[in-house]
């Protein structure tokens, strides 16, 4: 989800000026003032408060208020602004005051002030309550807002979640009037702004289910990571769409981004959900290709495929030759799986339970400690690419993908399988560019043979670092539906079942000539027809 773009949630509070209507010494910022009460979707509002927290620390025009505002306690600044506002007579605007640097916008916010002192005038009891009032607002300005560097192109902002109080609330508004962007967020009620004319303020108001779990901005920020890092959502490939384009931001002056570019950031990847034949023509393909693909100064996203494929074409012969067309040199593995494991990693053995003192109660692991013991298959890779295995494999842990959950026993011998797996998978990561092709793994199950839990806990691994799996099981085998949720893989039913098939290479040529698979265009269109 991007703020922005695609956000439900958020979005509109972080539309460009152009999209709302540029500023102008005049109008100032065209600016909203947006209160999302209660939620709609638990996973979706966690993941949304996680990418706002993310978009927050990349500006430095935003305030973000987590809980209430604690009363101003700097005498320094208080005793400047009482000194200041002494001279009040009705009238903020005409007081000598410096709320904030810039004088456009400390203008407004005096004009601010006497806006919502002339509306809400009847809340204040007596003068001495309305002068209290002005300087503790005038002091949250000074602390809070003061700081903020504001860009002309795009309106200031203030973000607050939780139980507003009164004068919070006219903090808000005084800011709303000086032309800033308020995003009041409250899952638990409406709070104050039900005692105010939200619609004389013009102010949006969306409501949904509240609820009454008390969850802090921070709780949700861990939630939301997890949820974010899940690799639960997918992006769906588009069969008719004949050609594909990269965003220009994602080039450099000659087009291209350059070889290794994107390694220094940290990997999320994307679930491609496809038809089968979308699976043969974007294997080959980049990574920057493919639908989803995109990357900022932290995540590179890394559109993958995780796919099974029940049964087999009627024609086996074009069954087979997909099976080959997989398999591409110098990024594939193929394993035609028997139950033994030892083509995707170590037979687990007793010694293998010593690594349940890296593992703590929490699902945390140790890492430092991991990396310190140096004798795993995957020590062999660089200290960066150690460090984001082993983040993916926490990942794993602390996510809800398995079925039946994790026991300690199912962690460690999850663990002990990745940092086991084969040499193979070791040299395709290691040669892995996040722009291109990316590494592939193949599994072809020719009878009722399942997967444990370690093993699917490696290929969940595999997928978060950015692989390519196929599972093939043409006697429609449940290797993995019976072990993890089955929206982490896209699933597809072939022509018919076919019990015990053995794996062979394709057979190219019918009387000695080339068979004809047709192009990509073809699978997706149909021929021509006269």
């Amino acid at each position: 989800m991007e703020l922005g773009s695609k956000s439900n949630i958020f979005g509109k509070i972080f539309s460009s000026q152009s999209d709302r209507g540029n500023y102008t010494s005049a109008k100032g910022y065209e600016n909203y003032f947006i209160s999302y009460i209660g939620i709609d979707n638990e996973d979706i509002y966690n993941s949304e408060i996680y990418n706002l927290n993310r978009e927050i620390k990349k500006k430095k025009n935003i305030c973000l208020f987590k809980d209430n505002i604690l009363n101003p306690d700097d005498f320094d600044i208080i005793s400047y602004l009482k000194n200041k506002a002494s001279k009040y007579n009705g009238s903020v605007f005409d007081l000598d005051i410096d709320l904030v640097k810039y004088e456009e916008i400390n203008n407004r916010i005096k004009r601010g002030f006497d806006i919502l002192l002339k509306e809400e005038d009847k809340s204040f009891n007596n003068d001495r309550v309305k002068f209290n009032f002005i300087i503790k607002v005038m002091s949250w300005i000074r602390i809070y807002i003061n700081p903020l560097v504001i860009d002309y192109a795009d309106a200031p902002k203030v973000v607050f979640y939780g139980d507003i109080k009164k004068h919070e609330l006219y903090f808000l508004l005084i800011l709303y009037f000086a032309g800033f962007d308020i995003l009041y967020i409250n899952p638990n009620g409406i709070s104050e702004i039900a005692n105010i004319d939200a619609k004389k303020f013009n102010i949006e108001i969306e409501n949904n289910q509240i609820i009454s779990d008390r969850i802090s901005f921070d709780e949700r920020i861990q939630k939301g990571e997890i949820i974010e890092k899940s690799s639960i959502k997918k992006a769906y490939t588009v069969g008719a769409q004949a050609s594909r384009k990269i965003s220009d931001e994602l080039l450099n002056d000659s087009g291209f981004i350059k070889p290794w570019q994107l390694q220094n950031r940290h990997i999320k990847s994307l679930l491609l959900s496809s038809t089968v034949d979308e699976v043969d023509i974007y294997w080959k393909e980049p990574l920057k290709l493919r639908p989803g693909f995109k990357f900022d100064d932290e995540i590179v996203t890394l559109p993958v495929f995780f796919t099974k494929i029940d049964g087999v074409y009627r024609d086996l012969d074009q069954y087979y030759s997909l099976l080959d067309k997989l398999q591409i040199k110098d990024f594939s593995y193929f394993v035609n799986y028997d139950e033994n494991i030892r083509p995707l990693s170590k037979q687990f053995t007793r010694e293998g339970y010593n690594l349940s003192f890296f593992i703590g109660n929490n699902g945390k692991l140790n890492k430092k400690s991991i990396i310190k013991e140096g004798n795993f298959i995957i020590s062999n890779l660089s200290l960066r690419w150690q460090e984001t295995i082993l983040d993916k494999v926490e990942e794993t842990i602390l996510s809800d993908m398995f079925i039946e959950g994790l026991t300690k026993d199912d962690i460690v011998r999850g663990l002990y399988t990745v940092l086991n797996m084969n040499e193979r998978f070791v040299y395709l990561i290691n040669s892995f560019d996040y722009a291109n092709v990316n590494p592939k793994l193949i599994i072809y199950i020719e009878q009722m043979k399942m997967f444990t839990k370690e093993i699917v806990f490696l290929l969940l691994v595999l997928s978060k670092i950015g692989f390519d799996i196929v599972i093939f099981t043409p006697g429609g085998v449940n290797c993995i539906e019976n072990v993890i949720n089955n929206q982490i893989v896209d699933i597809h039913r072939l022509d018919v079942i076919n019990y015990n098939l053995k794996y062979r290479t394709a057979k190219y040529t019918v009387n000695n000539s080339v068979k004809n698979t047709g192009s990509w265009f073809e699978k997706l269109f149909g021929k021509w027809s006269d």
